[in-house]
């Protein structure tokens, strides 16, 4: 049997996500086993055969009768919630939603204690995710970071840096630049020249001490998230880490809500002891409607401790939140 590699804390709010998933799921099940397709009032009917309870079916009930109010619900997002995707399996309004559409579509009676059960479940495991962060910042022996929550507060950075195009993914853009400035917690730190560019993301590093592409190595689900999120307007990012062949990598992930897309990306910053900030970036094009991930950075680079820092960037209108640096050593 192989090793959890999560956490007691992080392996409980996993088994309570997907217990809730677990019963939208079965709801879901069923509105495509009983359901029938109609198309939305006001829509001309579908030219080919559609799927009853498919992702797009649900999304399409939830918006026409406007189940989930505050929220624009797409496809995806349902694909999340039925996914146990904590950031939707957390938001009592999306996994309501999700099941009372499931059964509009199944002609079967969803009832207020059935919403208030959904409700009660969701926020439990939101109460679980928060009492997991607080206990990774507890435990500094098994977390390499440990910010103090009052002063875990994304950095808005703007900076000069250039994008790497990630392997099988010719398409991505190069992020432009802006002049530095660092403000977080009080303290704000300009460059001098206001023209300092960060160094090639490899400058100074080996083949083994840099994964291209996190997403290949990695997984977020299993993979450590450091608090808070690094979220702005309609950008969603959040800064992870994990360990492969017996070293620690951080990177960060970014993503654009499906209503208001944007373009922006993801990188991480890294500097050795006295050496110049190097800058690993993976740039997140307008039509990407899924996540993207920076390149993963180990904590030690030719035998010294790293202090990295992850952030996430939007294209227009410029901004970039990062997370406070972080000293690995």
């Amino acid at each position: 049997m192989v090793d959890d590699p999560l956490e007691p804390w992080w392996q409980e709010v996993r088994r309570a996500a997907q217990r809730l998933a677990s019963a939208v799921g079965a709801a879901a099940s069923r509105a495509g086993r009983d359901g029938i397709y109609g198309a939305p009032p006001g829509s001309p009917p579908p030219r080919r055969r559609r799927q009853a309870g498919s992702l797009r079916h649900l999304a399409e009930v939830i918006r026409a009768e406007r189940l989930a109010p505050g929220l624009a619900i797409d496809k995806d997002i349902v694909a999340r919630v039925l996914a146990g995707d904590l950031r939707y399996i957390t938001d009592p309004t999306a996994v309501v939603a999700v099941v009372k559409a499931a059964h509009l579509i199944a002609r079967t009676p969803f009832t207020d204690e059935d919403a208030r059960r959904l409700t009660v479940a969701s926020a439990h495991v939101a109460a679980l995710v928060e009492a997991a962060e607080r206990a990774d910042l507890a435990a500094p022996d098994r977390v390499p970071v440990a910010v103090p929550r009052s002063e875990a507060v994304p950095v808005v950075l703007d900076g000069y840096f250039v994008t790497r195009h990630r392997p099988r993914r010719r398409w991505l853009i190069a992020a432009g630049a802006v002049v530095v400035v660092v403000a977080g917690a009080g303290t704000t730190l300009a460059l001098a020249t206001g023209e300092e560019v960060d160094a090639d993301c490899r400058l100074g590093a080996a083949v083994a001490d840099i994964v291209d592409d996190a997403s290949a190595v990695f997984r977020d689900d299993t993979a450590t998230r450091l608090s808070p999120t690094l979220d702005f307007d309609a950008m969603n990012g959040s800064a992870r880490y994990d360990r492969f062949e017996g070293r620690t990598f951080y990177w960060g992930r970014a993503g654009s809500d499906d209503d208001r897309p944007h373009s922006g990306g993801a990188r991480v910053r890294w500097k050795t002891p006295g050496g110049p900030w190097r800058s690993c970036a993976t740039a997140l094009p307008l039509a990407e409607r899924g996540y993207v991930h920076s390149p993963a950075v180990a904590t030690t680079i030719g035998g010294q401790p790293v202090t990295v820092q992850i952030c996430l960037w939007r294209d227009e209108p410029r901004r970039e939140n990062c997370t406070p640096e972080i000293t690995t050593g």
